[in-house]
């Protein structure tokens, strides 16, 4: 087998490989086992037809398909393992040559950038408390009423508590901000979940009706790019609906779960927000740390990462526009921008997420972190259960088994990887 390297861009290569006939044959060989594996002939037990029997009634071009993929796979792992390549992605596969005499191809090698790792422990970042408040555990059992309560329509003018559903545009000196556009967005009057001043605005609007105002974001707004600014909004009222709770005790209590009393269910809402709380705090402080670790830290990020990157990113804001009824076309076209736009201005977020997946991997190839196989089996089946749970699967035979192993199996290192971190810095 003869293989060579050629740079192409930053961190990219590209690999070109040929196969001899005579390793060619082995391949073959090995495609006609496994395809007689599974092999069903009058006369003969599954897997136990003969390979004269297989070839006569089996289509050739069947075997010598899985014997390309088998030499393909397996001529690239075994250069990738002889060189000790660290391959983070594969791309681009071309085929040169497949006939009898000669198998040729190449393919993209996304290696990773070699980059000396810091002394994370000097990076100390300080626990915090995550105690809940009564007020907290309060507002839960209201958000709980909110999710059923009955609502009735409403022809009379929207009052505090009612329940509306709204189209509304904002803009910012002329120009529609990003995230600014909405259609059927759902809202509770006095649910404070707008900017201030936006609700407030909506008491004594009826359904159909039009109204324009204007805001002016607050200097701490988390949004910065529009903090302090002044905002146009144009709003139109699509549905209003009257909401009425439901009371807040023992039988309500009893509605929402398995619980005896609403002692209870403040109990659980306790332990719910305390969970929440410390899953926060635990992600806040990872993006802190490797924050901290990538700005000290010299990491030439591989091009067709950060596009591939950027296109999920698209992708995302593709699917929440969907489920708003809005197509991103035409968003992109009030916005007065385009994909290309959008990934300029998402650049700089893309690379420093792609450094800090870099980062991971780089401590858990130095510190020798791995998966054992109890592991990966135990969440493997707790992924399939949950999805069967959940009805996510309808048919357990459709399972991509070896995509689930692989996903379970990388959240399982990388939550290692975290912990080590964590162990490191948090104090």
């Amino acid at each position: 087998m003869k293989h060579e390297f050629k740079k192409v861009v930053r961190g990219q290569t590209e690999l070109s490989v040929e196969l001899t006939q005579a390793e060619l044959k082995n391949y073959i060989e090995e495609a006609e086992s496994e395809i007689g594996k599974n092999a069903e002939l009058d006369g003969f037990r599954r897997g136990k037809v003969p390979k004269s029997f297989l070839k006569e009634h089996i289509d050739s071009s069947q075997i010598l398909e899985l014997a390309m993929e088998m030499a393909v796979r397996g001529s690239l792992n075994k250069i990738i393992t002889d060189e000790k390549l660290d391959v983070l992605n594969t791309s681009d596969f071309r085929m040169k040559e497949n006939s009898v005499e000669k198998l040729a191809y190449s393919a993209n090698l996304v290696l990773f950038p070699d980059f000396n790792l810091p002394n994370v422990s000097r990076f100390k970042i300080k626990r915090v408390n995550t105690e809940v408040s009564q007020k907290e555990i309060d507002e839960t059992l209201e958000t709980l009423r909110a999710s059923r309560a009955k609502l009735y329509d409403k022809a009379e003018p929207a009052q505090t508590g009612d329940r509306l559903e709204v189209d509304f545009e904002v803009k910012a000196d002329g120009k529609i901000i990003e995230g600014g556009l909405s259609k059927n967005h759902p809202l509770i009057i006095g649910g404070k979940n707008f900017m201030p001043g936006f609700e407030e605005e909506l008491v004594g609007m009826k359904k159909g009706e039009e109204k324009n105002f204007s805001l002016i974001a607050p200097s701490d707004y988390y949004q910065k790019s529009i903090a302090g600014k002044k905002l146009d909004f144009l709003v139109k009222i699509g549905d209003v609906k009257k909401v009425q709770l439901p009371e807040l005790n023992d039988d309500f209590a009893a509605s929402v779960g398995k619980f005896g009393s609403l002692e209870q269910l403040s109990r659980n809402a306790k332990e719910g927000i305390r969970q929440e709380k410390e899953l926060n705090e635990k992600q806040k402080n990872r993006l802190e740390i490797l924050e901290q670790i990538i700005k000290t830290t010299d990491i030439k990020t591989p091009e067709v990462l950060v596009d591939v990157r950027l296109d999920e990113m698209v992708g995302s804001l593709d699917d929440d526009l969907h489920k708003n009824g809005l197509e991103l076309g035409p968003y992109l076209a009030r916005l007065g921008k385009t994909q290309d736009d959008l990934k300029k201005d998402w650049r700089k977020e893309a690379e420093k997420q792609i450094k800090m997946n870099l980062v991971i991997h780089k401590i858990i190839k130095a510190n020798g972190i791995e998966v054992s196989s109890e592991e990966a089996e135990n969440a493997f089946n707790l992924a399939v259960q949950t999805a069967l749970m959940r009805g996510e699967i309808e048919n357990p035979a459709d399972l991509n088994t070896a995509q689930i192993r692989e996903n379970v199996a990388e959240k399982i290192i990388n939550e290692k990887a975290f912990d080590w971190l964590e162990k490191m810095c948090v104090v």
